[in-house]
């Protein structure tokens, strides 16, 4: 099927690809039904509780579905590429360019003359679990090799996008010589490499609808409080910052300022609001206690420390392409506090530096690689998958232009 649709006749020799979405970024569906849960515009509130909301496991270090739901898992269809290519399929102009997401990318190279299921693949993931999870590893692993047996033994170049590149991180540690074998190069685009800047401490503190325009924060929130994805893109403690995220207030008169590390660290706010943080549960209206959970907040950590000193396999080439020239939360100011819980509903104002809107300049460039090409885009941190600029970037990346 996917031949006919290539403008150019499928002879010309080209790469395996493999496309890695970050968190949000890929279709979540009941696997019996296909029913997709994320993203919807339509009745997305109703859908999110009752599906992606879940229970922490202990044992398993993984987000459990509610009791009676099924486990949801990323869309596998269309060699991974139908969950990342566009987030909800049923929705076109004029807000088709908000859930468009790979979409550009993938058709530039359908294009050119890359085939799905032959040199090109997708690896949507259950982004609510670790970056790190076992399960999302292993299929990476099942996917490069299987990438690089149907041609003819090359290597696989990879693009990521977000937090993707952490995921790809996490895999190099798990897996150093399967990756020194199938990966050929490497394309992050914005990636938070040392976490995301104050939009993350909102999602902890007061939810973050991640951007889906019909769910409301606190939805959000009744999954951010369980995800360890989510304690993982809070900014790093083991990264020396020029300008850190903070969290700052006044109790009682006396000023506070929560910084990445060190004895007034952010999690002290987050654990103090959310002390008697609840959910309601759709449908039993069961309420569930969801303070800050210090089991993902270990694991984040654990997570931290694995990437932080990873380093490319031999002959890896590594492009790094983030953005710039966009106002970026990076100083939540509450002003003057009576008590904790008020950090959960204060209207909150923010200070922005550079970065993408999303992830700061800063995190953004702090690869710890030795990188063989950086490019700044003026762009936000969805928008660059459709800029112009960085579109020609992965087509001169494909064909070893760069």
């Amino acid at each position: 099927g996917g031949l006919g649709k290539s403008k150019i006749p499928v002879v010309i020799d080209v790469p395996p690809v493999l496309l890695v979405p970050g968190i949000g970024g890929s279709i979540m569906v009941d696997p019996k039904t296909q029913l997709r849960v994320w993203i919807r515009l339509y009745e997305a509130e109703y859908y999110f509780k009752r599906f992606m909301w879940g229970r922490w496991n202990s044992t398993t270090k993984t987000l459990d579905p509610l009791e009676g739901q099924p486990r949801v898992e990323p869309l596998l269809t269309g060699h991974g590429l139908d969950a990342i290519r566009n987030l909800d399929p049923s929705v076109h102009w004029p807000i088709y360019d908000y859930v468009s997401y790979f979409d550009s990318i993938i058709t530039v190279l359908e294009y050119e003359g890359w085939v799905p299921g032959l040199n090109l693949f997708g690896m949507p993931w259950d982004w609510r679990q670790s970056m790190c999870w076992p399960s999302t590893l292993e299929r990476m692993k099942e996917t490069l090799l299987k990438a690089q047996r149907l041609n003819r033994g090359r290597k696989v170049k990879l693009v990521s996008h977000s937090m993707g590149a952490l995921v790809i991180k996490c895999f190099i540690s798990t897996y150093p010589e399967i990756a020194a074998a199938t990966i050929d190069t490497w394309l992050s685009i914005a990636a938070p490499w040392q976490g995301a800047g104050a939009k993350i401490y909102t999602e902890l503190l007061q939810g973050y609808n991640l951007g889906n325009l019909v769910l409301d924060p606190s939805c959000a929130k009744g999954v951010s409080m369980v995800a360890p994805s989510v304690y993982e893109l809070l900014p790093s403690g083991l990264f020396t910052w020029t300008d850190p995220p903070l969290i700052n207030f006044s109790m009682k008169g006396v000023p506070f300022s929560f910084k990445p590390s060190g004895p007034m660290r952010y999690d002290i706010p987050m654990r103090n609001a959310n002390v008697n943080y609840t959910v309601v549960l759709p449908d039993s209206g069961t309420i569930l206690p969801e303070s800050f959970n210090d089991e993902c907040w270990n694991l984040s950590e654990a997570s931290r420390e694995r990437i932080a000193h990873v380093t490319l396999p031999p002959g890896v080439k590594f492009y790094n392409v983030y953005g710039v020239n966009q106002s970026t939360p990076l100083v939540m100011d509450f002003g003057e506090v009576g008590d904790w819980p008020d950090l959960m509903t204060k209207e909150v104002r923010f200070y922005s530096g550079d970065g993408d809107g999303t992830v700061a300049t800063e995190s953004s460039m702090a690869h710890g690689f030795e990188a063989a090409g950086e490019t700044a885009v003026s762009c936000t941190h969805q928008g660059m998958l459709m800029d112009k600029t960085v579109l020609k970037q992965v087509s001169d990346f494909v064909y070893e232009r760069l």
